[in-house]
């Protein structure tokens, strides 16, 4: 007999109420320190005393807000938030305490994403107010009556990545990962990195004399690159044993911080710019930092740390000697013991090494479940995650894969599952389960089904699983999944769908090969009972993509449950959804995946240990 799903919400919402503190930034003056936190059931922008304290709300919404951003200079910030999810961002002008909204812009249709202050007073910003398919770069003075003024405009995805006075250095998107840098100087622009094929901009950052950045000419793994104010570059000035994700510089151009990926762990380093040296900082916790900030001094940097013994707290680290401190933390414990994952591996069929986080309970599990990431030029990492939690401590053994395809692994990897490849990525999740399932021979066992759960991209590939592979699956969760790659490209926003092309093939050129594999025209394999979730604000994979899997299921008869939330976009950010969503989820796993036996006991083994 499963749960009842009040016990299961309540137990849920415990760990999805442990509070996630991320983005920090600080005031001109260092005084005070800005982040955003979830604690009062979705996004909203925090502030807390550099001197220590309890944090508290800047400003009190009603939607989530994306983005917080100090002047340089004063007490005013720049605060970006959206509506119901649906990521048309919108800019205001808040003082420090949160006070005198202003709004910078005010067009709910468009999209107006935030950049960088150039100074204390001139902000630069990207919108496709022109044309939706495009991004234009926009100034406004802050301190006068005129409108935003467009000082860049070209058909083009173009974003603000740093400004400091009258240099502006921009990015400009050919696909989601081959990105040219900018660097404009008043009207005068020229591109840093010039080049045919592919190259990837991870970060970048200006420093005094240059630009540094995290990318790969001719790599597989991105490094730090220099190019310098007279021209020359790039100039390769050190490289990790994976891809460089953050680069950071203090306002003085001393010094860089630098966070590299180390097998899904962040590793946090300073870089003098002067000497040359490079020192790491040791993080509290093994987990992974989204994001890093300077105070305006130098000489103390902040970041997020996401990690499954923590959650996701603040820290600041001094220059000077090294040390760590926390800057936010949780009114009280977590909800449970957060116990790391292991990670782990196995040979696909075709010989390729794909690696897996085990996230393990203790005892026999009750069933396996299988967490899809989405992307797909995404990494599944060992950070927080209150749903893993959860499932793990109701029993469940959970293995989150990153199959070909995913970031991480260099630039081949990446590109394994590209168009006429999709299918391998697919094949990962049967080799996977293989692996997850197999027993000696002779062993009289029965072959266990395993769950199946992910979102966006994630979506796909659990819907592509069970209708491709569907003796292997027990039960399905998709969440905001696309079903139609046809459907999905056309109705996409305008403005993705041109850089998703690389990765997904054309409508001009692959609609046949779009259709073949989409799982909406094999729907008619699927025997796994399925739980479809979806916003209906998605502007990334429209709600139209849940109505053709749900409608076509229910003509044939296959069980499947529809929850559509009005208030939500791409994903889930509302505390109250996601508790319904997700303790529903466990609901339907432990109903179909998790049944007991006569004597009480769970009916599945535990699979083989995790390899290293």
């Amino acid at each position: 007999m499963s749960t009842p799903p009040s016990e299961l919400a309540t137990r849920l919402r415990a760990w999805f109420d442990h509070p996630r503190a991320t983005q920090p930034s600080a005031s001109a003056s260092g005084q005070t320190f800005y982040f955003l936190s979830d604690r009062a059931g979705h996004p909203e922008a925090w502030s807390i005393s550099a001197t220590g304290g309890p944090p508290s709300p800047l400003l009190r919404t009603k939607e989530r807000v994306g983005r917080v951003q100090p002047a340089p200079e004063g007490d005013r910030l720049v605060v970006a938030s959206d509506v119901g999810g649906d990521e048309h961002w919108e800019l205001s002008l808040v003082a420090a305490d949160g006070k005198g909204r202003r709004r910078l812009t005010s067009d709910p249709s468009r999209i107006h994403e935030p950049g960088a202050w150039r100074d204390s007073h001139r902000y630069v910003f990207r919108s496709n107010a022109r044309d939706v398919r495009f991004f234009d770069i926009y100034e406004i003075d802050l301190d006068g009556s005129a409108a935003p003024a467009r000082i860049r405009e070209e058909d083009a995805l173009v974003e603000v990545v740093a400004a400091r006075g009258d240099r502006l250095l921009l990015q400009q998107a050919r696909t989601n990962i081959d990105a040219v840098l900018l660097l404009r100087l008043g009207t005068d622009e020229r591109p840093l990195n010039p080049h045919s094929g592919e190259e990837a901009v991870f970060d970048a950052d200006l420093a005094k004399d240059a630009v540094y950045a995290a990318t790969n000419p001719g790599r597989e793994f991105t490094a730090l690159y220099r190019f310098g104010a007279e021209g020359n570059g790039p100039e390769l000035v050190h490289s990790f044993g994976g891809d460089l994700e953050h680069v950071r510089a203090d306002r003085a151009g001393r010094r860089l911080a630098l966070v590299a990926n180390d097998r899904g762990y962040s590793r946090l380093f300073l870089w003098e710019i002067g000497s040359a040296e490079l020192s790491p900082v040791d993080l509290p916790y093994e987990g992974v930092v989204d994001s890093v900030a300077w105070l305006p001094d130098g000489a103390t940097l902040l970041f997020d740390l996401s990690a499954p013994t923590l959650g996701v707290e603040i820290f600041r680290a001094d220059v000077a000697d090294r040390t760590v401190r926390a800057v936010t933390r949780a009114a009280g414990p977590m909800p449970g013991p957060g116990v790391a994952p292991a990670l782990a591996g196995f040979a696909a069929s075709d010989g390729l090494r794909v690696p897996y986080w085990l996230h393990a309970p203790p005892g026999t599990p009750r069933g396996t479940i299988v967490l899809v990431h989405g992307g797909p030029e995404s990494q599944a990492r060992p950070g927080f995650a209150p749903v893993i939690a959860f499932l793990v401590e109701r029993g469940f053994r959970v293995v989150v894969p990153n199959v070909r395809g995913s970031l991480g692994y260099g630039r081949t990897y990446l590109h394994l599952d590209d168009v006429r490849r999709r299918m391998d990525s697919v094949r990962d999740l049967r080799d996977l389960a293989d692996h997850l399932g197999s027993t000696p021979a002779g062993s009289g066992e029965v072959r266990p089904k395993f769950g199946i759960i992910g979102g966006s991209y994630g979506g796909f590939m659990v819907l592509s699983a069970i209708s491709t592979y569907p003796a292997l699956w027990a039960a399905a969760v998709d969440i905001v999944g696309i079903a139609n790659f046809v459907t999905f490209l056309e109705r996409t926003g305008p403005w993705r769908r041109k850089v998703r092309e690389d990765e997904y093939g054309s409508l001009e050129h692959d609609r046949e090969f779009l259709e073949k594999i989409s799982p909406l025209h094999h729907a008619d394999q699927i025997r796994a009972p399925l739980l479809v979730v979806h916003g209906a604000n998605d502007p990334r994979v429209p709600i139209y993509e849940a109505e053709q899997i749900v409608s076509t299921l229910e003509r044939l008869n296959v069980p499947v449950e529809f929850l559509r939330f009005e208030d939500e976009g791409h994903g889930l950010v509302r505390r109250e959804n996601q508790v319904r969503a997700y303790a529903r989820a466990a609901e339907f796993f432990e109903r179909y995946l998790a049944p007991r036996s006569a004597s009480g006991g769970p009916t599945e083994r535990r699979g083989p240990a995790a390899e290293g």
